[in-house]
């Protein structure tokens, strides 16, 4: 086998070990046995352990960024028309189908493992700023430009970060009864009723 094609089967085997038994669990032994390899196959590619764990940290934040790269539109700039809704709707959409799409991925950043390491935890945490401060960018452009409500744009914000992380937790443990597609129709209709409208009388 290819050293490239290797490498993937014993990072998949490592996944495989830390979402089954925790990160905890991750050994060359039990990567090599779940590949039915020799340890010398694994530290051919792999010097110990660390090495081993860093690479799948390493493989797993990138799908993972490769797949939220553009799930926000950018904010549309000066002259540029957009409806909120839709912009946020669709981002929304496709986070939640990123997340489907390789639920194997998004297991390990949003149901992280027994013993994840610090180094995972600390990515995933910068990765959460940086979508949080693309949404917050978003919805101050949006409930300005949907003229209202009068709602704080940070802590609206993060509402949607975080509805949106419970909604990905839930297509994880349960796929057969949630979809995307009830999330985003939820969403449609949570924000048709923030639209402003007449006082009631």
């Amino acid at each position: 086998m290819p050293a490239d094609e290797r490498r993937e089967q014993l990072l998949d085997a490592a996944l495989d070990v830390a979402l089954e038994r925790g990160f905890h669990a991750v050994s060359v032994d039990a990567v090599a046995r779940a590949c039915g390899v020799t340890r010398p196959v694994v530290y051919g590619l792999f010097a110990d352990r660390g090495a081993l764990l860093t690479a799948l940290v390493d493989r797993q934040e990138a799908r993972a960024l490769g797949q939220l790269a553009g799930v926000f539109p950018p904010v549309p700039g000066p002259g540029e028309t957009a409806d909120p809704d839709d912009l946020l709707l669709r981002g929304v959409e496709a986070y939640l189908t990123a997340v489907a799409a390789d639920p194997r991925t998004w297991r390990v950043i949003l149901l992280p493992p027994e013993g994840v390491p610090a180094e995972l935890v600390d990515r995933v945490t910068a990765g959460r700023a940086v979508m949080l401060g693309h949404l917050q960018a978003l919805t101050d452009w949006g409930l300005t430009a949907r003229g209202g409500p009068d709602l704080d744009p940070d802590l609206f914000a993060r509402a949607v970060l975080a509805l949106s992380e419970a909604a990905a937790r839930l297509l994880l443990d349960d796929p057969a009864h949630f979809a995307v597609t009830s999330f985003t129709l939820f969403t449609r209709t949570a924000l048709a009723a923030l639209r402003p409208g007449p006082p009631p009388s």
